[in-house]
């Protein structure tokens, strides 16, 4: 899948009848992020432990939280 990165990095997640149950993604999820071999390419999964709060999540380095997004930042 090809996504359009916003103005401020926010990147529009797949509806989400693409996904199962189990990874159905919410408001507040935690995901890690990994760059790819080729470096064009980030895989986005959710991270183990939901319970970190937002200073935990910046100092993982590696990590984001899924939130709201806004329809102004694809303009």
């Amino acid at each position: 899948m090809i996504v359009t990165v916003g103005k401020n990095g926010a990147i529009p997640l797949p509806p989400d009848e693409d996904f199962n149950e189990e990874n159905k993604l919410k408001i507040g999820d935690i995901l890690q992020c990994t760059l790819m071999k080729d470096k064009r390419s980030i895989k986005l999964e959710k991270f183990s432990d939901q319970s970190l709060n937002d200073e935990e999540i910046k100092a993982h380095g590696y990590l984001c939280r899924v939130e709201e997004l806004n329809p102004k930042d694809f303009e």
